[in-house]
């Protein structure tokens, strides 16, 4: 019975983000993995809940943060590291998507890119 609740609820995951809606993930990462750089066009705010992670901007700009740090991104490239334990632990973040009005730079209007996450929300 469990195994059927799980894999209805699964099978309506939302995308990244959803058009006139919030979106909010907890988000488990193994040891040491590193997401790739990715843009969501979105206003997303991070919350470490367990563990090390280090922002990674794509100016270079880096940042560590540790349990209760939030940062918050609207349509910044980015990456995210485990750097829990050295790279040994696990770590846990807590992400709230909220969509947002087309975001322009420099007259051009940017677009979202998600790296090798696009696989993961084809067809959403």
């Amino acid at each position: 019975m469990l195994a059927n609740f799980i894999n209805k609820t699964t099978s309506k995951q939302p995308g990244i983000h959803v058009h006139n809606g919030t979106v909010a993930r907890l988000i488990d990462f193994a040891p040491g993995v590193e997401s790739p750089l990715h843009r969501a066009v979105s206003l997303d705010y991070g919350v470490v809940i367990e563990g090390v992670f280090k922002l990674v901007l794509d100016s270079g700009e880096e940042r560590l943060m540790r349990p209760g740090d939030t940062c918050v991104n609207r349509a910044t490239a980015h990456k995210w590291i485990n750097v829990t334990g050295n790279g040994t632990l696990p770590g846990r973040m807590l992400f709230i998507l909220l969509d947002v009005n087309p975001v322009f730079a420099g007259g051009k209007q940017l677009e979202g890119y998600l790296g090798t996450l696009a696989k993961d929300y084809e067809g959403r």
